[in-house]
């Protein structure tokens, strides 16, 4: 089973089954799964992530990645994250902020957050996608 199966999923009977064999993954298991699914997908074209830690108490994921083309990796960190879950509502990811290793990439990030071209939160609308979530963060 592909992480890429949790991304995809529509309902049903099979996504019930995604989710409770997701559920009993160790923690770390989780993480590295998603890691490996943002590289086969999001991040294929452009290199790979080569480390993800999330760190629940402190609020804070940091990311590595090794992208085509840089010579030394790129750290990303958000701090201050936040999972909001309103009674009757899908849930919200809140970044909290955001830093890169790269000056450029400090500034247009800020730039498009501003613009509201990244939002300041993703409502996390799937089930599925749902249960990744509040399993990892």
């Amino acid at each position: 089973m592909q992480f890429s199966d949790f991304l995809s999923a529509g309902g049903g009977v099979a996504d019930t089954v995604k989710i409770v064999l997701f559920r009993m993954l160790p923690r770390r298991a989780q993480i590295e799964k998603v890691r490996a699914e943002i590289n086969h997908g999001l991040l294929k074209k452009y290199g790979k992530m080569t480390k993800l830690q999330i760190d629940r108490e402190h609020k804070t994921i940091s990311a590595e990645l090794d992208l085509k083309g840089d010579q030394a990796p790129v750290l990303i960190t958000l701090s201050k994250y936040r999972l909001i879950q309103e009674t009757g509502d899908n849930p919200q990811f809140e970044p909290g902020t955001i830093e890169v290793s790269r000056e450029w990439l400090n500034a247009l990030l800020k730039t498009l957050v501003k613009a509201s071209v990244v939002p300041e939160r993703i409502e996390v609308k799937n089930l599925l996608h749902q249960t990744v979530v509040k399993a990892i963060l």
